[in-house]
């Protein structure tokens, strides 16, 4: 115990016996793991941005809609009323209550929507204004009128885009013709499957997301209005749109649903079932990042690599006389291993006390976006100009773990070559 206690103390001298070599190497290996973990928070803050912004502009964190719907986008296939009931029902208990923030039931169809000037193809959604106020961001995007409101059955808020298209403005007139659903038996409000169903609406309001998918086809009217022209009973939807207060709970939630509603023909679906695609360009980003945080940490590597075998190389005599004077090689690789380690605390600390601080500023006063783009943002961007930072302590905790790893079998090898210093050259002085 003794002889350790020794060791560590020799290897903590000899690292302060270079001052300025030591604190170089440690500003250096400390700065690589600051920019490890700032990109770390900069991208999982930045990926939070973004399915908060895809939820609220696509289905939600967990939406529930027939079965086969996901595929197909039959504009028929209805959610039954029972089923509706028995979801109204399970988001009522407690535990739900607790993790849920909104509820919107949509209905879903296509349409052609005519102004005086032009007509465009357009995606309808009857929504409850209210409701959807809770889950949509469409209504913190209006650019021009107001949302919707249960006051103007009447009224009616596009895309920009679409509003350019058929050049008409706030307050202005346009007819929607759709086809109404077809339904098993007779007559559904006196309207009858198939038929096509026209309706006079009055422009409430413009919004601009900055999709063009979106601006250029989407439409939003009042749920009674689109269950009129459509053929639809009261109490049937397409959709039903949940928005969590974590989206951590995504899969719980829906798994409760599943179960509640086991043996209808319904999907539960997360945001990463009915939103594929940016499940996908997420990973894609996180396996790209983890490249890049690996050459970080290859060059971490490198540096403490470079620093101690260099220490080494220059102290071949010392070593000669250590064991001359009966250092066993194992004590003379413990005594480098020690140096490493001291070396690596040392960077770590640096490295914390500047990463933490820089990703604090990022988590509240942000990164401003607009500064990368000269002539304004592009309009395909969706998420808030301001990215803030979200670093979890997972991500800190793992982060010192690997680069104290890294760094601990890099010294391996630095140990090995000063533990077979041979007595006869070492002790020759030049």
């Amino acid at each position: 115990m003794t002889s350790v206690l020794l060791l560590v103390k020799v290897s903590w001298r000899n690292v302060w016996r270079n001052p300025r070599g030591t604190l170089l190497t440690a500003l250096a290996l400390g700065l690589g793991l600051a920019l490890l973990l700032i990109s770390l928070g900069l991208l999982d803050g930045g990926h939070e941005q973004t399915i908060a912004s895809a939820v609220r502009f696509g289905p939600g964190d967990v939406v529930i809609q027939a079965k086969g719907f996901q595929d197909s986008g039959s504009q028929e296939l209805l959610l039954a009323a029972r089923v509706v009931s028995r979801v109204d029902a399970f988001l009522q208990t407690a535990p739900m209550k607790r993790v849920l923030l909104g509820v919107s039931p949509r209905l879903l169809a296509t349409g052609l929507l005519s102004s005086a000037a032009n007509s465009a193809g357009v995606t309808l959604v009857g929504v409850i204004p209210r409701e959807e106020r809770a889950v949509s961001l469409i209504p913190q995007r209006m650019v021009e009128g107001t949302y919707l409101s249960d006051d103007n059955p009447s009224g009616i808020v596009i895309g920009a885009a679409v509003a350019d298209k058929l050049e008409v403005k706030v307050g202005s007139k346009v007819v929607l013709m759709t086809q109404a659903v077809r339904q098993p038996g007779a007559k559904v409000k006196g309207v009858t499957g198939g038929e096509m169903q026209s309706t006079l609406l009055r422009v409430n309001g413009i919004f601009r997301t900055g999709i063009q998918a979106m601006d250029a086809n989407v439409i939003h009217l009042p749920l009674p209005v689109a269950q009129t022209l459509l053929g639809v009973p009261d109490n049937q939807v397409t959709q039903v749109a949940l928005l969590l207060r974590r989206e951590g709970d995504s899969l719980m939630v829906a798994q409760g649903l599943r179960q509640q509603l086991a043996g209808a023909p319904v999907e539960v679906l997360t945001w990463r079932e009915s939103m594929p695609m940016l499940a996908q360009i997420l990973g894609l980003d996180h396996a790209f990042n983890y490249v890049m945080n690996g050459v970080v940490l290859a060059m971490v590597g490198l540096g403490i690599l470079n620093t101690i075998l260099m220490r080494v190389l220059e102290r071949r005599y010392e070593f000669g006389v250590c064991k001359a004077l009966g250092l066993r090689p194992v004590q003379l690789a413990l005594m480098i291993i020690g140096e490493s380690l001291a070396l690596t605390a040392i960077s770590l600390a640096f490295g914390l006390a500047l990463g933490l601080s820089v990703e604090h500023y990022f988590a509240t006063a942000g990164l401003n976006l607009r500064l990368l783009f000269r002539t304004g943002l592009p309009p395909a961007l969706v998420v808030d100009p301001m990215l803030y930072s979200r670093l979890s302590l997972e991500r800190i905790v793992s982060s010192v773990s690997i680069v104290f790893i890294v760094a601990t079998v890099i010294s391996f090898y630095p140990a090995l070559k000063a533990a077979r210093t041979e007595l006869p050259d070492a002790l020759k002085v030049l």
